[in-house]
């Protein structure tokens, strides 16, 4: 392409000031020549041979193009070498004049600054060319030129992707849990919505599996909410994993978790899945430097045996799952129609509860509870029992859950604590002392907002005495907001109650937190009792605990003792207290009274009672 000299106006000269321009026709073309050289897009006319025959300035900002337009002789020129390419297919398609060719120009600029543009070649007649002199010239014959254009549109480029990107993430963030990144309940029922579409088109059946981790509030409670929210990431990670890619897994919120099954064909295959993730969720896993383990109930429903609708679906399904976890936890139950009857059933036991606490249709039990060395009784654990008038004696396992889970939990301990400390203090106004009154709390019962003030007035309306009353609760539940814990066992003692931490060993305690507890007793679960007489890893559990409470000066009592061998072992690691059915079963008033008179069995002195063992 000829160079050209720099563009000096009409009517001045080096040396002269610019004046005003002329606007005659004949000017009129110098003037479309530097507005087309300069302007700021990518133009170019390029005759039929391919030879440069115009091209602006725009063309030399390409990476990969010469930086002087003189050197610019063919298209080929124009472009990086990367784009030639495509510039050659563009003269291999079909040419007509007039025509309109579309594409798009991705390129790199020297300063290395990526650039979108939108390109556009025309075919057109021209009756006046430039000479290979740089002039104009008539022309006899009309000939063919192609003319491009290419406008910058990287601004408008970014703008769109960065819309894209917006949506995309607002979209992301509407169906996702935030946490795990698995589909959330929207996009659950969406998918649900299909999946059933699907499975009627086809007359096959899809499964959903309901999952709820075992004491996971154990790990929120002991080592914090950011230990809870890693396991439940890699919960979600090995549920991913051990499923196919054609299930849906979502997290319904907490830890429920939900997976929806396609095209199952029989119950062994939901079987096989539901086994499999039941031992994968069962490894251990590692969390700021903790070995954590939570087992898991699944409940499951079957489409369309068990429902229609997806609600029914997961209502059912949630049955199921609770079933799973009234059995005994770490384990799948299939829904059956029974269990709904179930669920009426329990509607009308709640009913009746709140009838019979009310009305003072429930009755307390009593469990000596025996100081090892003595055979003193040192205290009474005060157990409610509920005798119905046409279901007969309902067991505690039954009625404390759905207490706890329909509130009544609140005024059904109040009633056990009111009527403890009642009875006792007939007993010691009696002259009958069997030293303290042991009452359990609930968690819901324990965190009441002004508790201890409940406390504080029932000890006055029954004229207790502090001092003979034993409170005890839970080790998950004392960790549970362990700073309020222990400002509230601070209330009560301060009160001049005692206070014990119940199923020892079965939480997350933290022994920072346990030494700070203004707490007099350590009682240790059952679960670790039943075969210290003969299992080396229980025997070792229990004087574990045995030696911690002595060293932090506090006593240890273990219950469900059942045999001989057990209180021998258990005395001769120098266990304090210990109650269980080797020394007495839960009594009825009467029972209690008949056992401290029998002089076969029990004497008496200074009004203390001691068991003849």
């Amino acid at each position: 392409m000829p160079d050209r000299p720099p563009f000096q106006p009409p009517g001045t000269t080096d040396d002269s000031a610019a004046t005003a321009w002329d606007n005659s026709d004949q000017d009129a073309p110098l003037y479309l020549d530097m507005l087309l050289e300069y302007i700021p897009v990518l133009a170019s006319v390029v005759s039929m041979k391919g030879a440069v025959l115009f091209a602006s300035r725009h063309h030399t900002l390409l990476a990969g193009v010469a930086d002087n337009l003189a050197s610019i002789q063919t298209e080929a020129d124009l472009y990086p070498a990367i784009v030639q390419q495509r510039v050659a297919a563009l003269w291999q398609s079909s040419i007509d004049v007039d025509s309109e060719q579309l594409w798009e120009l991705s390129a790199k600029h020297k300063d290395g600054s990526l650039h979108h543009y939108h390109m556009r070649r025309f075919y057109l007649q021209a009756s006046a060319v430039l000479s290979e002199g740089g002039g104009l010239e008539d022309s006899t014959k009309e000939a063919t030129v192609v003319y491009t254009i290419g406008v910058d549109v990287t601004d408008h480029k970014n703008a769109e992707s960065s819309l894209r990107d917006h949506k995309t993430h607002i979209n992301y963030v509407t169906f996702h849990d935030p946490l795990t990144g698995l589909a959330n309940r929207s996009l659950f029922y969406d998918r649900m919505h299909k999946s059933i579409s699907r499975a009627k088109r086809a007359k096959t059946s899809l499964a959903i599996m309901l999952l709820d981790l075992d004491r996971f509030k154990n790990v929120n409670d002991s080592l914090g909410h950011d230990a809870g929210d890693a396991y439940l990431k890699q919960v979600a990670r090995h549920l991913l994993d051990e499923l196919r890619d054609t299930d849906t897994v979502a997290r319904l919120g907490g830890d429920e978790f939900v997976v929806v099954l396609e095209n199952v064909n029989n119950s062994d295959s939901i079987d096989n899945i539901a086994q499999k993730v039941l031992e994968c969720l069962a490894q251990p896993v590692s969390i700021q430097g903790h070995e954590i383990a939570c087992t898991a109930s699944i409940g499951i429903s079957v489409f369309p045996n068990d429902g229609d609708s997806i609600d029914q679906l997961l209502k059912h399904a949630d049955t199921a799952m609770y079933r799973a976890k009234a059995a005994g936890k770490n384990r799948y139950q299939f829904y059956v129609r029974a269990m709904s009857d179930t669920a009426v059933n329990y509607l009308l036991l709640e009913n009746d509860l709140r009838r019979a606490i009310e009305q003072n249709d429930l009755c307390l039990y009593y469990q000596p509870q025996i100081d090892l060395n003595t055979g003193k009784i040192i205290g009474l654990e005060a157990l409610v029992r509920w005798q119905h008038k046409d279901r007969g004696l309902v067991s505690p396992i039954h009625f404390i859950p759905l207490a706890e889970e329909t509130g009544l939990i609140e005024p059904l301990g109040a009633w056990v604590l009111e009527h403890a400390c009642e009875r006792f203090q007939f007993w010691l106004e009696q002259g009958l002392n069997m030293g303290k009154i042991a009452v359990n709390l609930s968690t819901r019962q324990f965190r009441q907002e002004s508790f201890e003030d409940s406390v504080r007035s029932i000890l006055a309306f029954t004229g207790l005495p502090a001092e003979y009353l034993e409170l005890e609760i839970t080790e998950s539940s004392a960790m549970e907001n362990a700073a309020n814990t222990i400002d509230m066992l601070k209330c009560l003692s301060e009160m001049g109650l005692s206070l014990a931490i119940d199923d020892f060993g079965t939480g997350y305690s933290s022994l920072a937190y346990l030494q700070r507890f203004p707490i007099q007793k350590l009682k240790i679960d059952r679960s670790f009792i039943n075969d210290i007489d003969s299992s080396a890893q229980e025997s070792a559990i229990a004087k574990s605990i045995i030696d911690l409470a002595h060293n932090m000066s506090l006593q240890v009592i273990a219950e469900g003792v059942e045999r001989p061998t057990q209180s021998r072992w258990l005395n001769e690691r120098g266990c304090d207290q210990v109650q269980g059915f080797y020394y007495s079963k839960p009594l009825s008033e009467e029972q209690l009274m008949t056992l401290v008179n029998d002089t076969g069995k029990a004497t008496r002195e200074d009004g203390c009672v001691y068991l003849k063992l």
